[in-house]
């Protein structure tokens, strides 16, 4: 069996500018990741090597998409506490493997918007991983931007024309599509 690798397959950031900032959202697979049945080979990454790249390409946040037992699945238990070492600020919002999000993930959400999006909004950028880096990074990237006020299929074609592949799932899609992007503060007035 060939493994990919941290250094057979550098991490690779695919990023969407955030409409009214110098931010950038990033999307990419999950960092460190040892996974030998994936759908385009088997992955056995180095999680520092990986945390590394994301922080030389300038993210102050790493937002964590993927359920708790696949921190165990895809062998990175260590992922958030690994990031916070690094000085990144680490965020995990759950969603199900091509799904879109739920009431958890509404929660978390509505907990951590306003602060991400004045991060945002100063510069900060951020990288949003799920395990491959399309289905729930793109659909999560996609509403972070229609946050920022683009309309819904716009976001969805800067997401995609980024990311080939992202946003995998009709539901996914839908999710972008009708999701409202109300805001609990206009950002310019910060």
């Amino acid at each position: 069996m060939h493994w990919r690798t941290s250094i057979t397959d550098p991490l690779r950031i695919d990023a969407v500018d955030v409409p009214g900032t110098s931010a950038h959202i990033g999307m990419t697979l999950c960092p460190g990741k040892t996974y030998p049945w994936g759908r385009h080979g088997a992955w056995h990454r180095d999680l520092a090597v990986d945390l590394a790249v994301i922080e030389h390409w300038g993210a102050q946040t790493l937002i964590s998409l993927i359920e708790d037992h696949e921190f165990e699945t895809l062998q990175v238990a260590g992922l958030g506490e690994a990031a916070q070492a690094r000085g990144l600020t680490w965020r995990h919002w759950p969603i199900r493997d091509r799904d879109i999000p739920d009431e958890r993930f509404e929660a978390d959400w509505a907990a951590d918007i306003d602060t991400i999006a004045s991060d945002l909004q100063a510069g900060c950028s951020l990288v949003l991983h799920c395990m491959g880096g399309l289905g729930r990074s793109g659909t999560v990237a996609a509403r972070l931007l229609t946050y920022f006020g683009l309309p819904a299929s716009e976001a969805v074609e800067h997401v995609r024309a980024a990311r080939p592949g992202a946003i995998e799932t009709g539901p996914q899609l839908e999710y972008v599509l009708s999701a409202t992007a109300i805001r609990s503060v206009d950002l310019r007035m910060r």
